[in-house]
């Protein structure tokens, strides 16, 4: 018999339990699908938001690589310019340098030439001064000693004519 009641349609178990299963439907329905179904909207808005503040911090980190990036570029490119302006006015202060030099050194030695004439001609100056001085000093001892007022009178007479005459 215990074969049989399984396979017996019963109908008011059947009927009993299709009215407790519509009871706790309508139950689960008004106390437990509300907020389960609220609080599966409330975790999907929970993860949709974080998916959305994760895309949007991503897109912030892209942003601020980007600018840290263009950063480092111009700061790249500023200390180029720095090094290459830095080169360059190196460059120029030497060229100024070498050429103030250069003309330092002309003016030196144009000086030291202006001298060197200067002291060469009061040299030479002062060689003939005491060479004539020597001359007539000699002269004047042989003439002494070897001519008499006839024959000095005659020299004298004789350079006079010469001086008035033009040389050829």
């Amino acid at each position: 018999m215990i074969a049989a009641s399984f396979t017996d349609p019963n109908f008011a178990l059947s009927f009993w339990t299709a009215i407790t299963f519509g009871l706790l439907i309508i139950v689960l329905g008004k106390f437990a699908w509300g907020p389960i179904l609220q609080t599966i909207e409330q975790r999907e808005k929970t993860i949709a938001d974080a998916i959305e503040g994760a895309k949007k911090a991503s897109a912030e980190a892209e942003k601020a690589a980007g600018e840290t990036k263009a950063a480092l570029e111009k700061a790249r490119q500023d200390a180029a310019e720095l090094s290459r302006r830095s080169q360059a006015e190196v460059a120029a202060a030497k060229t100024e340098l070498m050429a103030a030099a250069k003309k330092e050194s002309e003016e030196l030695l144009a000086q030291a030439r202006k001298t060197i004439e200067e002291e060469r001609r009061v040299a030479v100056a002062e060689l003939k001064k005491q060479a004539v001085e020597l001359a007539i000093a000699a002269a004047g001892k042989l003439v002494q000693a070897q001519m008499d007022a006839g024959k000095q009178k005659a020299l004298v007479e004789e350079y006079l004519a010469q001086v008035g005459k033009p040389r050829a």
